[in-house]
């Protein structure tokens, strides 16, 4: 058997099942040490991302033995949206971990398109499996959040996890967080049945509005399901006559009131940009055509334009644009990525 200093796996382990564990137990029989690449890290939680990275990582070392979880060293990934950003942090990261005379495996299922990042290191020795096991984890998750009660759930999906994580579930299924993630998960779903039969095409173009001035950003906190709570780029779904520009001015002045003429908003446009990726969204296939205006400096009348939350949100804010790294898990959805693409500052 070929012999390595480090084997890694990639995956984002929402829920951690039994396939994961067969990549993970194949990974620690060839290698020393395995680097676990934890996908979707470091976002707010939502019914495709229910779990930290941190939870997930206990629920992979609960399944291993003492002397198996010293040889386990966890890296987590943010998604970025852009696999050219997403395979230069994963690279980053290992090669922090990697010696030079280091040999180096990936550990993989090619299970389908979704697998396809496996192909994106082809300097690491490729270590393919094969499984039986047939387990997908959106499946799990639209039980664990569609079934009557928690207990119901665990014992529809108990064949396919072990009892480590099925423990760490039940705990979980008594926290504020699944109760919020449940609540969701049904808005989701009633709104999923309400345009069951439309052409995706029709109802997934959204416009967002990333307004900054003297250095802070117009962010405004969501008044309901998806992402109640959060904060969020004010936005919208486009209507059928309007151009992408007068939707995106006309969901900013809907949900913040900011008192700036349109005229002064169009004159402020900077840049347009198209985000489309296809998991971005949990309601589907979304794009979104995100605009930025940057208000000129100082404001004519010497004070901070005003705004109001009105519409879909709770409450508006001027946000700094320094404390945007604190705020990542608090942020809807890829608005995070979406503010370091327009605005170009530093994630933790």
């Amino acid at each position: 058997m070929t012999k390595y200093q480090k084997a890694i796996v990639i995956g984002r382990y929402q829920i951690y099942h039994k396939g994961h564990e067969q990549l993970t137990n194949r990974a620690l029989e060839i290698a020393d040490e395995v680097l676990v690449i934890v996908g979707s890290s470091f976002q707010s939680r939502n019914i495709r991302n229910p779990f930290k990275w941190t939870e997930r990582a206990a629920m992979i070392t609960a399944t291993l033995p003492e002397s198996d979880q010293a040889r386990l060293r966890f890296l987590p990934v943010r998604d970025y949206y852009d696999d050219t950003l997403w395979n230069a942090d994963v690279r980053r990261q290992v090669g922090a971990c990697v010696s030079d005379a280091d040999r180096v495996a990936l550990v993989g299922f090619k299970k389908d398109e979704s697998t396809y990042y496996l192909d994106n290191f082809p300097d690491w020795s490729m270590v393919e499996i094969e499984s039986e096991l047939d387990i997908d984890a959106t499946a799990l998750r639209n039980q664990l959040f569609a079934a009557e009660s928690a207990g119901t759930a665990l014992a529809n999906i108990a064949s396919r996890i072990s009892m480590p994580v099925r423990e760490f579930l039940n705990d979980w299924s008594n926290s504020p967080e699944y109760t919020i993630l449940k609540a969701e998960y049904a808005k989701i779903d009633q709104e999923n049945q309400v345009y069951a039969g439309i052409p995706w095409d029709v109802i997934s173009t959204t416009v967002d509005a990333v307004v900054t001035y003297n250095d802070h950003v117009l962010l405004g906190k969501r008044k309901y399901y998806p992402g109640k709570g959060l904060w969020a780029i004010p936005g919208g779904f486009l209507e059928k006559r309007e151009s992408l520009l007068q939707g995106a001015i006309r969901e900013l002045k809907e949900e913040t009131s900011l008192n700036v003429p349109d005229a002064s908003l169009r004159d402020c446009l900077q840049h347009v940009k198209v985000f489309s990726h296809p998991r971005r969204s949990c309601r589907g296939r979304v794009i979104t055509h995100a605009h930025h205006f940057a208000l000129a400096t100082p404001w004519p009348d010497k004070t901070w334009p005003e705004i109001k939350a009105a519409d879909d949100l709770e409450s508006v804010a001027w946000v700094p644009i320094t404390q945007l790294p604190a705020l990542e898990e608090a942020l809807f959805e890829d608005h995070f990525a979406i503010l370091c693409n327009f605005l170009s500052f530093q994630a933790n």
